[in-house]
C-alpha cells in the first residue's frame, strides 16, 4: 500500500520478473482533469 500526495508525479512500474497487480485508488474528485502525463518519466522505468 503507497500513498502518494496530490501534485506528487509518480510512475507505477512492475521492475520483477513476475507478473503483479495493483489497485490503484484517487482522492481527488476531479482526478481526471488533474492528470499530467510526464513522458520523460517512462525513461527511468525503460
Amino acid at each position: 500500500l503507497f500513498y502518494i500526495p496530490a501534485g506528487v508525479p509518480h510512475l507505477p512500474a512492475n521492475l520483477s520478473g513476475a507478473p503483479s497487480s495493483a489497485v490503484i485508488a484517487r482522492t481527488d474528485p476531479n482526478e481526471q482533469e488533474s492528470v499530467v502525463l510526464l513522458p520523460e518519466l517512462d525513461a527511468l522505468v525503460a
